[in-house]
């Protein structure tokens, strides 16, 4: 059976809509905004990403007017829109938290392409459909049934993220992935250590503080826990890995 990275890897690339579900800290967002992307014509990756709240408007992905430097309002695309003109890849982080205002968009937005179009707010009541290569990604920190019928039908690719993303973890020491990885990965938030705080405790160590002192920094009350469930190595090295990669979406 494969791994859920397997399946993300299997999925990016040939699925239009995607739906990554599953414990923060795991690696969703960067696999969706970084894996098989696609350059745009001036040389940038044509990837669009957009983090929900319950204050994000539909005007923030489909478009708004501002001043320009003439004293005129000019219309600006928003980033769903952005990514239909572009045929580019759209991901949506935490989707679940959008506001409902935002959820009907998106309706349309996540449509089949044989019938998706929109007709913007704009004064020219412009009519656009997305161009060839336009895919969504979405993640989520909850299951999909969190979702609104309606929405969680427009992903028929939905993947349960429950493994720290291979990357994150090769940059720690072998010896240390195990640990790491579960107590990344605890259902407890009040054990739960995300692999940022992991990350910035190897961090302290590369910049010259005693393992006692940077454990406490980052773990505080639970530093002997976890400084006594790990034999510590008189010699850590950090992996030529990116260190910033895994975010906090997630």
């Amino acid at each position: 059976m494969q791994t859920c990275w397997e399946a993300v890897d299997a999925a990016i690339g040939n699925a239009d809509r995607i739906l990554l579900y599953g414990p923060p800290g795991t690696g969703k967002t960067y696999s969706a905004a970084t894996q098989k992307v696609g350059m745009t014509l001036e040389g940038e990756p044509n990837v669009y990403q957009v983090t929900m709240t319950e204050d994000t408007a539909s005007a923030n992905l489909e478009g708004f007017y501002k001043p320009s430097s003439t004293g005129t309002f000019e219309w600006h695309d928003g980033t769903a829109i952005q990514s239909w003109r572009k045929g580019g890849r759209l991901v949506i982080n935490e989707i679940d938290h959008a506001s409902p205002d935002a959820m009907t968009f998106l309706h349309a937005i996540l449509d089949d392409k044989d019938i998706a179009q929109l007709t913007l707010n704009n004064d020219n009541k412009e009519t656009v459909r997305p161009e060839r290569g336009f895919t969504v990604i979405a993640t989520t920190n909850s299951l999909p049934e969190s979702l609104p019928m309606a929405l969680k039908d427009r992903f028929p690719v939905k993947i349960h993220v429950d493994t720290i993303h291979p990357k994150a973890l090769a940059m720690f020491p072998k010896s240390w992935q195990s640990t790491i990885s579960e107590s990344s990965l605890s259902t407890d938030m009040e054990t739960r250590l995300s692999i940022r705080s992991w990350r910035e405790f190897f961090e302290l160590l590369e910049k010259g503080l005693s393992k006692e002192q940077a454990a406490f920094l980052i773990f505080q009350d639970r530093a002997t826990e976890l400084m006594d469930a790990i034999k510590l190595s008189d010699d850590i090295e950090i992996n030529d890995t990116e260190l910033n990669y895994v975010s906090e979406e997630e």
